[in-house]
């Protein structure tokens, strides 16, 4: 997918390693991780609740590691901070979490190379000592804090070979903090294909919870990710698609040219339909950078 942060990035990276896509280092798979969500809402109360988080869990080296990841300069204390207050008990309570691999947890931090002192700096403030992952032109180096797992952290040295314009980014394609590129992406495709039964109206909600991790989102994530999909369904309905559907009250109400087209895979309308998502995509990007 050509519109990605690097935080989507790293979470489909994770995932992938974990389930073995091809293309990717086996190393994380072979010693056990796996890739689980949790909700945010046990590691937190509910009026300062985490956002959805990745675990790479290992039943084997009896590990749960939890993944953070900051493209700025700076890393965010409240959400470090917040995993000083928990306890493996309160994982195994709380979580899917299993006695086996809450034995030992620890933080990861994931950060780009370029901003290295700064996030540094920033994990030195913590209450945590949070493993600090940089990426850099080659892959994954540990900078600061190796894992407490020793088979781990050598995976990660010299570095963690990676061609970053190779990962698979399907495993989450967008979620509650993506760009409006990032969601377009995901979501036009799937609009189009649900005018193929001949729907005349889908609801927005609907394209939401089909989200893999809206089960396990916090409410305010939810609601922005519902934000974020309405206004990019509606500036391409205002746009690029507006002979296609429009956004009334809540939800889509596709055209009949839209359900011909999906109806005649072979069509000039569905070819019509193609470009125009490719003219939306580069408008969003655009507007993002200015």
């Amino acid at each position: 997918m050509k519109y990605s942060s690097y935080r989507l990035a790293v979470v489909n990276l994770l995932i992938g390693m974990c389930r073995g896509s091809p293309g990717l280092p086996r190393t994380i798979r072979q010693m056990g991780y796996r890739d689980r969500w949790i909700p945010g809402t046990a590691l937190g109360s509910r009026g300062a609740a985490a956002d959805p988080v990745l675990v790479l869990t290992s039943t084997e080296s009896r590990h749960s590691v939890f993944v953070q990841v900051f493209s700025g300069k700076q890393v965010d204390l409240a959400d470090l901070d917040r995993y000083s207050k928990i306890s493996a008990v309160h994982l195994r309570e709380e979580t899917s979490l299993t006695q086996d691999q809450t034995e030992l947890y620890s933080v990861a931090v994931f950060g780009l190379e370029e901003h290295r002192e700064s996030l540094r700096d920033g994990i030195a403030e913590s209450r945590i000592r949070p493993t600090l992952l940089l990426r850099t032109p080659e892959g994954l180096v540990i900078d600061a804090n190796p894992f407490p797992k020793v088979g781990l952290a050598n995976a990660f040295r010299p570095v963690l070979s990676l061609d970053w314009d190779s990962i698979p980014l399907g495993w989450i394609p967008y979620d509650h903090g993506s760009r409006p590129a990032e969601i377009a992406q995901a979501i036009i495709p799937r609009v189009v294909a649900r005018a193929t039964g001949g729907k005349q109206r889908v609801e927005i909600a609907e394209i939401c919870a089909e989200h893999p991790v809206w089960s396990v989102s916090t409410p305010s994530a939810r609601r922005k990710m519902r934000t974020g999909v309405t206004r990019v369904l509606a500036t391409a309905a205002e746009h690029e698609f507006r002979d296609f559907f429009a956004v009334r009250d809540g939800a889509l109400r596709l055209s009949d040219l839209t359900r011909e087209a999906v109806r005649l895979p072979g069509s000039p309308t569905l070819k019509r339909m193609r470009r125009h998502q490719g003219a939306l995509l580069d408008r969003l990007q655009s507007d993002f950078r200015a």
